[in-house]
């Protein structure tokens, strides 16, 4: 007797198999080198009866086996040994003449592991009621006139670049000049802003 997720069932042999891969790299004297060793899957092989006292148990204990194979539900079996992380791999029945109210089962049984995704999903974005920003506590500044900028010509300078070094248009500052764009005296105070 054993049981797969709690559903009883009539086990006469298990066959587990246990291997490992050892994978191996030439060198250039002597055996190959191995390095690691490599642990595959668990595999449990399972072979029985499945009986139960009228037809109508019998069915529905095939379909509860039959759905935990093609939806891929990992099972729990609890046999000789008890084995966790398994899922069906296989599942095959047959009658003779020898069962009259059952089949002859096999069963493959294979561990498995699922990988964790590597990110977190953030949750969704809420918007959060805000008050409006109030200017309480901080300090008010006057409405002050801006002092303005000027700027002292040097040889070679232009309209065009006094007014990008300091952000203007170049149109503003040579109207708040009386020099000539092309004769701007050097150390004259330019008026930028």
């Amino acid at each position: 007797m054993a049981k797969i997720n709690g559903i009883q069932i009539h086990v006469e042999k298990e066959s587990l198999q246990n291997d490992v891969d050892l994978p191996s790299h030439p060198v250039e004297k002597g055996i190959n080198l191995t390095d690691h060793v490599d642990r595959k899957p668990v595999v449990l092989s399972i072979s029985g009866k499945l009986i139960r006292p009228d037809d109508t148990a019998l069915e529905t204990l095939l379909g509860r086996l039959s759905t935990i194979e093609t939806k891929g539900t990992i099972v729990i079996y609890e046999g000789r040994r008890i084995y966790h992380n398994m899922m069906i791999a296989a599942f095959s029945h047959d009658a003779d003449s020898k069962i009259m109210n059952g089949f002859n089962f096999s069963m493959t049984l294979k561990e498995v592991r699922f990988a964790a995704p590597s990110y977190v999903s953030l949750p969704k974005k809420t918007k959060a009621a805000v008050a409006g920003v109030s200017s309480v506590g901080r300090k008010q500044t006057a409405n002050k006139k801006k002092s303005p900028v000027y700027h002292v010509a040097k040889k070679g300078d232009t309209y065009y670049d006094i007014a990008e070094k300091y952000g203007a248009k170049w149109q503003d500052v040579q109207k708040n000049n009386k020099y000539p764009a092309k004769q701007i005296p050097i150390g004259a105070k330019i008026k930028v802003g």
